[in-house]
């Protein structure tokens, strides 16, 4: 295991390194690493990556979760915590919401890929329960699909968590391509500054990618198939014809609308705002094009996640969407 400032160190780096690789969409996610036999260093909870310090890292006991001092640690920090109580032979955590392989596990479902964690709602004891039980049943595996969110890669250390999580993503997305085949981009988003709503929303973009075009030719209503689509975008993103009226009535309570023949409108307060909102929008329509029919989130839990992420995390983080859970 790492001595404390060694854990440290390393947290801060594998959070440059997670924006690096792209294995997060802008500064989700978080990571830990173990420091004894029952504590460990986790990233906080509101702070971005970029100006995140070492002294800013939190440690938590694994048996019951407790902290000191004025910084809250991740919320995801039990996830952490049971995996280290399940596992001695890891020390070090990295929780991602790479592409691909969020996009496999919104099927909820376990594969060749990996094992898939049922789905519960972020930071609660089901989700920890959940997670215990994927690691406790699989054994030998390392990597693990959290339903409808993102990954948990378990390793010795950071340099093995990456190896991993790079695995995991080029697997998913062979498995991806085993269902979609589609021809085109992956990524195609072109941000300016002129807006139909100013009082609103200050930026806005076009995405287009291949993911979104397949939704928006199908006339398809984007479902949450992902919870940080629901956090971000909205409980759904409505298809709609290309006239202005009707493009901001489907905007209400929203930050992305589906426009036929032109693709995802996102929007936000800040260009940062907007191509995090382009991200998730993208990874959801690829959801939906690999699922197909199947169930998204429920109402309830889409419209609790918006309800939480509004008026906790994008409070923080200079008032901008991009912080880390």
């Amino acid at each position: 295991m790492y001595t404390e400032q060694e854990a440290r160190k390393k947290v801060i780096e594998a959070g440059h390194k997670l924006v690096e690789k792209k294995l997060i969409a802008r500064t989700w996610g978080n990571i830990s690493a173990r420091i004894s036999e029952n504590e460990f260093v986790i990233t906080p909870s509101g702070r971005g990556y970029e100006t995140l310090k070492p002294e800013e890292l939190v440690i938590v006991r694994i048996d019951d979760l407790s902290y000191s001092g004025d910084i809250k640690p991740s919320s995801e920090k039990g996830a952490h915590a049971i995996a280290y109580k399940l596992r001695s032979d890891v020390d070090f955590i990295i929780h991602t919401h790479q592409f691909f392989a969020s996009v496999i596990a919104a099927e909820c479902k376990s594969t060749w890929v990996a094992p898939c964690a049922r789905y519960a709602l972020p930071g609660t004891n089901k989700l920890i329960k959940y997670i215990g039980k994927a690691i406790s049943q699989n054994p030998d595996s390392d990597v693990f699909l959290m339903a409808r969110h993102g990954t948990l890669i378990l390793g010795k250390t950071l340099e093995d968590t990456f190896e991993r999580a790079s695995l995991l993503e080029a697997d998913a997305k062979k498995q991806f391509r085993t269902r979609v085949h589609m021809a085109g981009d992956e990524d195609s988003v072109n941000i300016w500054t002129e807006s139909i709503d100013p009082k609103k929303f200050k930026y806005m973009s076009v995405l287009n990618d291949r993911f979104v075009a397949e939704c928006c030719d199908s006339d398809l209503k984007l479902k949450p198939y992902i919870d940080d689509f629901a956090m971000i975008a909205g409980p759904d993103a409505k298809c709609v014809e290309n006239k202005k009226s009707v493009i901001l009535k489907a905007l209400r309570g929203r930050n992305a609308v589906l426009v036929k023949g032109v693709g995802a409108i996102c929007a936000g307060k800040t260009k940062d705002d907007v191509e995090a909102v382009a991200m998730i929008v993208s990874k959801n329509a690829a959801a939906a094009c690999y699922i197909r029919n199947a169930k998204p989130m429920w109402k309830a839990d889409a419209r609790l996640q918006r309800y939480v992420y509004q008026t906790k995390y994008s409070k923080r983080k200079d008032g901008d969407i991009r912080s880390a859970k």
